[in-house]
Order: structure tokens, then C-alpha cells, then sequence
């Protein structure tokens, strides 16, 4: 059966109380029960000293002196408090028995060496017995002493405390149960809160927020954390509002383009030098569309798996050689210079696949967005393993810097509007970054050039 959060605390509560009620209560009965028989032992005790006192022996025969002290009246009666007393011998004959116990007789171990205490029955009456055996002068056992005394009024009152104690406990639970369920009702209001709260926030209000309990407890910390949550969620959600916003933006402005330029060669007929350029532009166009769909698809395929990045020792001038080379025609073209200053002897703990493709887009951005002429200084700082790109462009503004790494933000979009790409790489370049738990580091000062600085773990 499952049970509700309010009942498992009210019943674990009730359980845990229960049990330390069950063992006090039992420590009471034992102290009580304890204290009673030791009472009629220690009774018992003193008895026998006085019954050892008058008798005497001949070798293997118990001879019994001062018979008139025993006739005492307590060994007479039965009804009120009376005391028992019976002699065997070896034989088991008995000897001696006082009047009270009239017909009866008790029982006993012939074979006892020591003094025992027990309890039993006469004429319907408990009784609490002692049997001591008897010793010669020659410490040989020659018979059995038992002496027994009322237990009526000890155990009437172990009975009646038995009684007052399985009660008590019961009514004990009964009231403790809706004494918890009442308790654990208000200590989970706070969650039913919170619960009534969350309910109610969907994508048309993900800034609402849960109410904080005034209490700094374990339902403040989930309040916050799920906040948190609510928070990361809330950017999340914008962010993706955003990328769709941003990624139809992107894909506008080519296929605009495309449908303008055929729209005009439509109106009349061209020259095949007209039909030429338009269609390179066409096809200029439909490159940037198709770049732009394949960076989406990677960034999408990093953003919704698991990536593992395959650690090796590299070599780092082998893959910035690498990914230099793989942009060569743009250096070219920009007439780019590139200087590259790294040892071949620095090694770096990474993933040669993903970190190629970081350098890649680093490398790429520092040629693109350099000026005319201008040099790409590539460097290593040995002391703390950190590898930088350096260009010599424009340089980025300060309050712009941390928007770098949003997908599809480009600073200064009359700048760049003449420059091929669509704002993604650097977004892909950070989330590579994260995987191999590189830092990834830009710095920029405005008309001297912007910095790109990977910092390898040690």
C-alpha cells in the first residue's frame, strides 16, 4: 500500500515514539518487577537464616531443635502473609513441613546444590519459594530446605501495572497518530505550496517564480533550487526563441536574394554575361545557405548529445599547420600574413578532431576579420599552457565581448555584411571548449586587434 508523504512522516514519527515509549515502559515493569521479587527473596533469605539457626545434624540426619519457634503463627496461616517451610532428606522423605501447608507439598530438585528461587501454586495461592540445601559439618549436602511466602500481593500489583502500562500505550498511540498527522499536515504545507505554485507556471509565464518559505530549511533550499532551475530554463527558452528568430533571420536574407535575382532575370530576356553573374550570385547565395544549414546541424548534434571527448597527447604545431592549410585560400586572398611561433616540442592532452575544429574557427575569424595586410600571431605561454590567436582588425568593443559566443550575434553588421559567415562558429568553438575542459579567453583593445586564448587543463 502506498502512502501518502503526510502519513509515511506521521507513521515514521509514531513508529520511532512507539518504540522508545515500548522500551521506558518495559524498563518501568522490570525495575517494578525486579524490586518486588527481590523484596521476597531478600524475605526468604532471612527466614532461612533463622530456620538453619534451629536446626542441627548427626552425620547424614537432620535433628531439629526449638520446635516451638516454629510454631509461630505466620507459619500457621495461609490467608495473610503466611511463610511456608518444608524439610526433606537425602530420601526425599519429609522431615519437617510447617502446618500451613497442611496436604500440600512442594516440589522440589533433589539434586539442588544451590539456592534457586521460583515460583509456584499452593491452594490456589502463588507463592514464591526458595530451596537451600542443607550441609553437614563435612559440607555434604543431607537434605532440602524450601521455605515459601505469599506472592499474591506482588503479583496483583505487576498485573495490575501490566494492565495500566498496555493501556496507557495503547491510548499513547492513538492520540500520538492524529498528533502527527496534525504536525506533518503543517510541516508539508510549505510543499503543497509549492506544488499549487509550480502548477500554475507554463511557457506563458516561465518568469513567474515559487514563493520562498520564511523559514531558512530544507523547503527554502528546494524553493531556490527549483527557481534555479526555472531560471536556466526561462534563458533556455528565450535562447531558443531566439536562435529560431535568428536562424529565419539568416536564412531571409540569401533566399530574399535568390528570389529577387531571378525575379529580375524573368522580367526580360539577358545576355549570357548577365545570365553569368546572376547566377554566381545565385550561387553565392545558396553557399551561404547551405554553410549555414550545415553549421546548424552541428550545433544542433552538439547541443543534444553526450560528447566525449578522445584525450591524446598532440602535437601542437602539427595541427595549427593543419588548420592554417585548410585556410589558405582565404589567406590569400585577404593577403593575410601568419606567424607562427609555437615549439614543436609543446604537447597538449586533447581531442585532435574537436580541437581542429576549434583552431579552425579561430584561425578562420582572425583572417577574416583582420585588416588588410595585416599578420595572425599565434603563441604559446608555457607557464600556464595557454595557446593564443591574435589579429589585427578593429578590435572589438568592451560591453560587447561576452555576446561573442551567441549564436548568430556578428558585431557591427554594416562591417560585416561583406564578410562570409553567419555567427555560429564561435558558439560551436565554446561548446568544444566545455567538452575537453578547455577555457576559452577573448580580449580585444578597439583599432589595435582582438585576442582568441585557449588555456589547456594542467
Amino acid at each position: 500500500m502506498k502512502l501518502s508523504f503526510k502519513k509515511r512522516i506521521a507513521t515514521y514519527n509514531l513508529f520511532a515514539i512507539a518504540t522508545l515509549t515500548a522500551i521506558a515502559f518495559i524498563v518501568i515493569y522490570s525495575v517494578v518487577y525486579y524490586t518486588s521479587y527481590k523484596h521476597l527473596d531478600d524475605d526468604i533469605t532471612t527466614e532461612k537464616k533463622e530456620v538453619f539457626a534451629n536446626l542441627d545434624w548427626n552425620d547424614d540426619q537432620i535433628i531439629m531443635n526449638k520446635m516451638s519457634e516454629w510454631e509461630e503463627a505466620e507459619h500457621n496461616q495461609i490467608e495473610v502473609n503466611p511463610t511456608f517451610i518444608q524439610i526433606v532428606d537425602l530420601n526425599g522423605n519429609t522431615l519437617f513441613k510447617s502446618i500451613n501447608l497442611q496436604e500440600n507439598h512442594f516440589l522440589f530438585n533433589p539434586k539442588n546444590t544451590a539456592t534457586v528461587f521460583y515460583n509456584a501454586t499452593i491452594n490456589k495461592q502463588k507463592i514464591r519459594q526458595g530451596q537451600f540445601p542443607v550441609f553437614n559439618n563435612n559440607h555434604k549436602i543431607i537434605g532440602q530446605l524450601t521455605i515459601g511466602v505469599s506472592q499474591q500481593e506482588s503479583y496483583n500489583v505487576l498485573h495490575n501495572l501490566l494492565i495500566v502500562l498496555i493501556l496507557t500505550y495503547i491510548t499513547i498511540l492513538f492520540i500520538l497518530y492524529f498528533i502527527m498527522s496534525f504536525v506533518a499536515s503543517k510541516a508539508i504545507a510549505p510543499i503543497h505550496q509549492l506544488i499549487h505554485s509550480a502548477s500554475k507556471i507554463n511557457y506563458t509565464n516561465i518568469n513567474s517564480r515559487l514563493p520562498l518559505p520564511e523559514n531558512q530549511d530544507e523547503i527554502h533550499q528546494l524553493a531556490t533550487t527549483i527557481n534555479q532551475l526555472l531560471n536556466r530554463l526561462e534563458n533556455s527558452f528565450y535562447q531558443q526563441k531566439q536562435f529560431t528568430s535568428d536562424a529565419s533571420h539568416e536564412m531571409q536574407t540569401p533566399l530574399a536574394a535568390i528570389k529577387g535575382i531571378i525575379e529580375v532575370l524573368l522580367r526580360k530576356p539577358r545576355t549570357a554575361e548577365q545570365y553569368e553573374v546572376k547566377m554566381k550570385e545565385v550561387l553565392r547565395q545558396t553557399n551561404r545557405l547551405s554553410q549555414l544549414h550545415d553549421q546548424l546541424l552541428q550545433l544542433a548534434r552538439l547541443e543534444s548529445s553526450v560528447l566525449k571527448a578522445n584525450y591524446e597527447q598532440i602535437v601542437l604545431q602539427t595541427i595549427i599547420e593543419k588548420s592554417v592549410q585548410n585556410h589558405e585560400i582565404l589567406r590569400v586572398r585577404n593577403s593575410i600574413h601568419i606567424n607562427n611561433i609555437i615549439p614543436n616540442e609543446v604537447l597538449v592532452l586533447a581531442d585532435p578532431l574537436l580541437l581542429e575544429m576549434i583552431l579552425d574557427n579561430l584561425i578562420s575569424n582572425a583572417i577574416k576579420y583582420n585588416k588588410t595586410e595585416g599578420t595572425v600571431y599565434i603563441s604559446w605561454n608555457s607557464e600556464d599552457k595557454t595557446l593564443s590567436v591574435t589579429d589585427e582588425g578593429i578590435g572589438i568593443e568592451a560591453d560587447k565581448l561576452p555576446l561573442l559566443f551567441n549564436r548568430f550575434y556578428r558585431v557591427d553588421d554594416s562591417r560585416n555584411s561583406q564578410i562570409p559567415g553567419n555567427g555560429i562558429g564561435l558558439s560551436i568553438a565554446k561548446r568544444l571548449c566545455e567538452v575537453q575542459n578547455i577555457l576559452l579567453i577573448v580580449k580585444s583593445i578597439i583599432h589595435q586587434g582582438t585576442t582568441f586564448q585557449l588555456q589547456f587543463p594542467s
